[in-house]
């Protein structure tokens, strides 16, 4: 294990390695001896010793007129890592806060087999309503106890799904969610020249999905509020167009 480089994951600098490192080996000793041994500039050197000792890392022991510089315990390290990750996730909800204030911020994630695809597909998020179009056959034949569970979530959380269906999905599918979920759930279908569509949206919230299941299955979720809206009116477009059976 290279310690140098380990500990610039703590925040440390290169100067401020060397002296710790000397200081934790060689215990007590002057700054002449630590300046010679690290061959750190004298001035830099007082500079660094001040910072580590800021940090908690070093103390000083005086003698005589000089101060004598040693190295604390290395748990010190862990008290600091602790100490940093309390003051970030303190500054955290004020650091949302300017993240989603970027308008028209778009974020993008890309999902990438089949097992990432099925998280997406199974995870209840949307506060109201969540929108498809997509050949559900799919998903439900590799997955059944998923979206078994998958309904109830739905159904629990109080969320309305809609579906547009392939011809095949509504034969398969559609019927029994419908039994299963009652109110919270609705489809239409597509016109038999549509069949073909190893493909999949997703709409919720400011969120849209674009999947492909076609080896190697692959997708992309964009979060944006205008591009959302903008298939949300697609949908509702196809929805009102498309039969129900």
């Amino acid at each position: 294990m290279n310690l140098s480089e380990e500990l610039t994951q703590f925040g440390l600098s290169k100067p401020e390695i060397k002296i710790y490192l000397y200081l934790l080996e060689q215990g007590l000793s002057t700054p002449p001896k630590i300046i010679r041994a690290t061959k750190i500039l004298r001035a830099n050197a007082y500079l660094v010793l001040k910072s580590l000792e800021e940090k908690g890392l070093i103390e000083t022991q005086p003698k005589g007129k000089r101060k004598l510089y040693f190295a604390k315990d290395p748990e010190t390290l862990i008290q600091n890592l602790e100490k940093r990750k309390k003051s970030l996730s303190e500054m955290l909800p004020d650091l949302h806060a300017l993240y989603k204030s970027q308008k028209n911020k778009p974020t993008i994630k890309f999902l990438y087999g089949m097992e990432e695809i099925k998280n997406l597909f199974t995870t209840t998020w949307g506060k109201e309503n969540i929108q498809y179009i997509l050949s559900t056959n799919i998903l439900f034949e590799t997955y059944p106890e998923e979206f078994l569970k998958y309904r109830k979530e739905t159904i629990k959380k109080s969320i309305f799904v809609q579906d547009i269906l392939t011809q095949a999905s509504a034969v398969s599918i559609s019927k029994k969610t419908k039994e299963a979920m009652g109110i919270y759930y609705d489809y239409r279908v597509f016109e038999q020249k549509y069949e073909d569509m190893p493909t999949s949206i997703r709409i919720w919230d400011d969120n849209v999905a674009l999947i492909s299941f076609e080896t190697p299955a692959f997708g992309t979720v964009i979060t944006n509020a205008a591009l959302a809206k903008t298939f949300k009116v697609m949908f509702e477009t196809i929805w009102k167009s498309s039969p129900k059976s």
